[in-house]
């Protein structure tokens, strides 16, 4: 039987083949591949939901300047800096009466004589918590003189005053807590700028006191500051551990009270609070730092 139906078969195939039309050979050549189907039963808790979760997707615009974002390592972790700041002016009032500049200037001065003095000091000593972060404290000693030999002032024909023999002396000193965070300038090691937040506190003492024959007149005032500023600058290393840097107050916020004794009979007290945001040219600072590595940081100028 097995044999009888295996025979009609190859029959039927045979007569099948020879009605094929011409390219048959082709298409069944090409026809190589079989596909088989069938259904897999998963049990309920293992479906998956029939729905799938669409992610929420978040438009940002906006421009980013990657400020801060600098890959430049340029002071490391655990490096120790320690820093002076200097400052001394002169000036003599008096010695320039050819000028130009200086009658418009001083147009309701007249038989100005004297000289101005002002030195100040400051050091301070910082540590790296971070890559390019540092926090510190800082120290500032200034004082200003101002001997005022003989001055006119002319608001008109009816109006003048003669000044003579006038004396100012002012001595402030002042403690900081600053926050300073280095940004290398096209990711060089060698040029960066800085921003330096600053709390401080400071007292300070001031006189001023004017000649007439034997007896002295004056003011003593006792003062007494608070402040926060924001001070930015520009660093530049010239050796591997030795920096200059060049900083200025651009704005903070203070508050100050003072007790002022006249004569020695008058006492009164004034508080004042403001803030600024302004840039300060007086307060332009120029300094040297210097830094101790870790042992394991190497610095490479670039």
């Amino acid at each position: 039987m097995r044999k009888t139906l295996f025979i009609v078969l190859s029959v039927f195939n045979a007569f099948m083949l020879g009605a094929r039309p011409a390219g048959a050979d082709t298409m069944h050549e090409c026809r190589d591949t079989i596909r088989v189907a069938d259904t897999v039963w998963v049990s309920a808790t293992e479906r998956a939901p029939l729905t799938a979760e669409i992610p929420d997707v978040i438009l940002d615009d906006t421009f980013n300047r990657g400020i801060g974002k600098a890959t430049a390592l340029f002071v490391p972790k655990g490096t120790v800096s320690f820093g002076l700041t200097a400052l001394y002016n002169s000036y003599d009032l008096g010695s320039a009466e050819d000028d130009a500049g200086y009658k418009m200037f001083l147009s309701l001065l007249d038989g100005v004589y004297g000289n101005m003095t002002s030195c100040g000091i400051a050091p301070a000593v910082s540590y790296f918590i971070a890559d390019n972060t540092s926090v510190g404290l800082r120290f500032d000693y200034s004082k200003s003189v101002l001997g005022l030999g003989s001055a006119s002032i002319a608001l008109g024909d009816l109006m003048s005053l003669d000044i003579n023999d006038v004396n100012y002396l002012k001595q402030s000193y002042s403690g900081s807590l600053t926050l300073r965070h280095y940004m290398s300038i096209a990711d060089s090691r060698r040029f960066a700028i800085f921003v330096e937040g600053r709390g401080t506190l400071g007292y300070a003492q001031s006189m001023n006191y004017q000649r007439e024959g034997d007896d002295k007149y004056g003011t003593y005032q006792d003062i007494y500051k608070a402040s926060l500023s924001l001070v930015p600058g520009v660093v530049c290393f010239m050796m591997d551990n030795a920096a200059f840097e060049v900083s200025v107050g651009v704005l903070g916020f203070d508050t100050q009270k003072v007790k002022q004794l006249t004569n020695q009979v008058e006492y009164s007290e004034m508080k004042s609070s403001g803030a600024n945001f302004k840039i300060n040219l007086l307060s332009v600072n120029f300094g040297m730092s210097f830094y101790i590595y870790p042992k394991k940081a190497r610095r490479h100028t670039s």
